[in-house]
């Protein structure tokens, strides 16, 4: 996925590559969190769908659903606030900080609806549905992001590239929706 979205990036400026690079060193200290609450619940999920508790694995669902939700809108919040310094750390060239600015305002769109998917696939584990998280994975990671970048570079340019990652996470949370309904049903 990187290397593919470098490709696109590169040709606008290898500024857009070091911004790439920045983001998701970035967003591992926002996703990290989040997966830990999802590692946590699959095995209470499949502990309580081994013994018949459908009620409390909605339930166990739900409040990880919420809990990633508040770690989302959080980063969300602080990509918003203050993007500059969180650029800012990583390098001090002007125009990487600027374009960085506008990459984390972007992208951090996708960030709160992300938690669906990542929830959703967790759960899917838990339940022993590897095939479904499967689907929500290439979604998230290859699916949808990748032509959407490449279409909307062309479109947009590099700002492009950071659109289609809330586009992928919109797109993919609806699939996860859908599936996670069906598998789990």
């Amino acid at each position: 996925l990187i290397s593919a979205l470098n490709g696109i990036l590169a040709a606008y400026s290898q500024v857009y590559i070091l911004v790439l690079g920045v983001y998701y060193k970035l967003q591992t200290f926002l996703y990290l969190p989040a997966n830990g609450f999802v590692q946590g619940m699959r095995p209470l999920i499949g502990y309580n769908y081994g013994a018949g508790e459908k009620k409390r694995v909605r339930q166990i669902y739900q409040a990880v659903l919420c809990m990633s939700g508040i770690i989302m809108a959080l980063g969300t919040v602080v990509c918003l606030a203050v993007p500059g310094r969180l650029m800012g750390l990583f390098t001090h060239t002007p125009e990487a900080v600027q374009a960085g600015e506008t990459a984390l305002r972007i992208i951090s769109a996708g960030f709160l609806v992300s938690a669906v998917s990542i929830t959703s696939s967790g759960a899917l584990e838990g339940l022993g549905k590897g095939v479904p998280s499967l689907v929500i994975s290439l979604c998230r990671y290859l699916a949808v992001i990748l032509p959407a970048a490449f279409l909307l570079s062309r479109l947009l340019g590099p700002t492009g590239v950071w659109h289609a990652f809330w586009v992928a996470e919109a797109v993919t949370a609806a699939v996860s929706v859908l599936v996670y309904r069906r598998a789990a049903a």
